[in-house]
């Protein structure tokens, strides 16, 4: 509906006015001797009344440029509430984000296992990003120093990663110690098409890594790729960069805590277990036997004429002949469960979880036999080392643990007994 604005009224208002006055005019020059008076009363009150119309056109004017104004800073406000909203949600996203990373590193505190760590990392990296790509995280190997893949965790399970000892990105991170983005790996000036091509055996054309890097060593790399374009940008790489801090010093202290504990089992000139160790591990294994209704057989064995080796060659050479017996030893036994281990001395223990007497006693005949294929170069000389070795099992021959290595060590007593370099079973 039509609705007359403020102007039209006062227009019409001064219109009838004017018809007003002319008809009194009319009247007046008939009627009225006094003419030229009334004329210029007349005029005088035209020329208020237009004053007055002047004035209020000026405040109309005026109150048009308020209601602009009034717009105009609804409109900054309205902007300003945005943006203020924009910036709520963007503190609530990093005020989360920070309580996410305290409970991350709360857990790792919590955790000395190497293995678990690194699963920890991963598994955080991959939800905090939202599955937006593959995670992996490569350790460096203190033997080879070379980078090996630790802990894997894929957007599609139908990816196959090959390069479990990285590629060219990560030798990029390792060459330059720095962070690495990239946005898009087919057009990125750093890296070879035709090399990519070559090495990279799956789609990836986006990627972040950074380096875990202490003070002294070089810990690995941690990463995460995807096979779109853009997928990560600066501030992402920022964040992945305090996980890598975060995850590197929970790392170096499990890493140290592996090599304090391997230190605390193992013996320091062989590198094979010590006896206390295996104590633990056999009962272990004995209640794991109870448990599955399975079988344990125990070695004992004895270096023949050790005593004579040290006489006559020296201790150094005695030392020579333990460590090569230890290798010898791990080479016959390397079966996932069967351990060896150092009981004292020149004599060594070997732990036959699910193994038959029977069995046992053939594997500890085939490994005597072995020796004679084998020596020892000892001041340019070369010597046989010969053992002798009994062989218990439980339940046949023991109940419990100590039954079990006292009935071996009897019936490797009887081996010596018998002429040594021999097998004797309980």
């Amino acid at each position: 509906m039509y609705k007359p604005s403020r102007t039209f009224f006062i227009l019409a208002f001064f219109s009838l006015l004017a018809g007003l006055g002319l008809t009194f005019f009319i009247f007046l020059i008939f009627f009225s001797r006094f003419f030229v008076w009334i004329i210029l009363g007349y005029c005088f009150l035209f020329f208020l009344l237009l004053l007055r119309f002047q004035a209020s056109r000026s405040v109309l004017t005026r109150l048009t440029l308020k209601k602009e104004e009034v717009f105009e800073t609804f409109n900054i406000a309205e902007q300003e509430i945005a943006r203020l909203g924009d910036l709520r949600v963007a503190l609530e996203k990093k005020i989360k984000s920070y309580e996410r990373l305290e409970k991350f590193t709360q857990s790792l505190n919590n955790e000395v296992s190497l293995d678990r760590i690194c699963g920890i990392v991963a598994g955080e990296l991959f939800e905090l990003f939202e599955a937006r790509g593959n995670v992996l995280l490569y350790l460096v190997n203190p033997a080879t120093h070379r980078l090996g893949l630790r802990v894997l965790k894929r957007e599609d399970e139908s990816i196959r990663i090959r390069e479990k000892t990285g590629d060219l990105f990560d030798a990029w991170v390792l060459r330059h110690n720095q962070p690495l983005l990239v946005e898009s790996a087919s057009n990125d000036f750093r890296f070879d098409p035709e090399r990519l091509k070559a090495e990279v055996r799956r789609p990836v054309e986006s990627l972040m890594a950074v380096p875990l890097e202490t003070e002294s060593q070089t810990l690995g790399i941690l990463r995460i790729d995807a096979r779109a374009e853009r997928q990560y940008s600066s501030d992402d790489l920022r964040l992945l960069f305090v996980i890598g801090d975060i995850a590197k010093l929970a790392i170096e202290n499990a890493v140290y805590f592996g090599q304090m504990q391997a230190l605390s089992i193992t013996d320091g000139l062989t590198g094979i277990y010590l006896r206390r160790y295996a104590a633990d591990r056999l009962k272990e294994e004995f209640l794991r036997a109870r448990r599955e209704n399975s079988c344990i057989s125990f070695l004992m064995l004895d270096i023949d004429h050790f005593k004579a080796i040290n006489d006559t060659y020296g201790h150094m050479a005695g030392d020579a002949v333990l460590k090569k017996m230890a290798q010898w030893l791990k080479t016959s036994f390397d079966l996932p469960g069967q351990l060896v281990f150092r009981y004292g001395g020149e004599e060594f223990g070997v732990i036959l979880p699910g193994v038959q007497k029977k069995e046992a006693v053939r594997l500890a005949e085939s490994f005597r036999r072995s020796l004679s294929d084998k020596d020892v170069s000892l001041r340019r000389e070369k010597i046989a080392v010969r053992v002798s070795l009994g062989v218990a099992a439980f339940p046949d021959d023991a109940a419990e643990e100590k039954e079990l290595i006292g009935a071996a060590d009897e019936a490797l007593l009887e081996a010596k007994r018998s002429g040594r370099d021999k097998v004797c079973p309980s």
